[in-house]
């Protein structure tokens, strides 16, 4: 891998219908990964020809007018792996010798429901995919749209979300058990310890008028890679440009590290 690599995690709620907006964000910042969420598209009608164009190719995990996870890389991606279940929600591949698992998490809608209960079915898979890459990668970044607050410093206006699937207690204490198991630390609260750093703002109550805003989207980092992590950022201008997702980009500076067993 380079001595530097910018990685970068977003929903972008839609590829197609944000390729201006992700066009230009590679311009601006030149990031050599890029995990994208909630993309909402097939192999037919994703973009790759624009990606393309302006040199990023494209591995997505494909499924029709809903979810979707994608790379775009400078370079290869190697051994690409998919999935949890039905829905098109995790992808892992290896990009500059650094494994990347990109997770897109069921929002839950309400407590209590059953797509609440699906989530955390879902979180229980996810740890048990996690088991199985750390096998062959010890070291590894989890990042993606986790719709799961870590605590009250990841949300502006703490009382108006108490009752949120955004900050249910038992998701939050499933992904707390999934951090200490694999040794995850949070790269971007290293670099921003908060209060203020939030990544989704609700287009419904016009909420990034007023930041009314949660931290959502989070790079997650083994040790060695969270100490190898020079800064780490939220893009807040690229929310409050013409037809931006609802996401703002999350951005990680990593420097000197590698994931990649040495070969005996």
């Amino acid at each position: 891998m380079s001595s530097t690599v910018k990685l970068v995690t977003w929903n972008v709620n839609s590829a197609r219908a944000r390729i201006v907006r992700i066009l230009d964000f590679l311009e601006r910042h030149n990031p050599e990964i890029v995990c994208l969420q909630e993309i909402k598209a097939t192999e037919a009608t994703f973009p790759h020809d624009a990606i393309r164009e302006v040199g990023y190719q494209a591995d997505i995990y494909e499924q029709p007018s809903y979810n979707g996870v994608a790379f775009l890389t400078r370079g290869a991606v190697e051994d690409v792996r998919c999935g949890l279940d039905n829905e098109a929600r995790v992808i892992a591949g290896t990009i500059h010798n650094l494994r990347v698992i990109n997770v897109y998490v069921p929002n839950g809608r309400k407590v209590g429901t059953p797509k609440h209960a699906y989530k955390l079915r879902w979180l229980d898979a996810l740890d048990k995919f996690l088991d199985a890459e750390r096998e062959q990668y010890p070291e590894f970044i989890l990042t993606g749209d986790f719709n799961i607050t870590f605590d009250d410093l990841d949300v502006a206006h703490p009382d108006n979300w108490r009752e949120s699937v955004l900050c249910d207690p038992v998701a939050r204490e499933k992904l707390k058990v999934l951090m200490n198991k694999f040794s995850l630390s949070n790269i971007l609260r290293k670099s921003m310890p908060g209060p203020g750093v939030y990544t989704w703002w609700d287009f419904r109550t016009r909420g990034f008028d007023w930041n009314d805003g949660v931290c959502i989207d989070h790079i997650l980092g083994t040790q060695a890679i969270t100490d190898a992590s020079t800064n780490a950022w939220v893009d807040v201008d690229e929310r409050d440009l013409e037809r931006p997702s609802d996401h703002a980009p999350v951005l990680a500076r990593l420097s000197q590290v590698t994931s990649v067993p040495e070969a005996n």
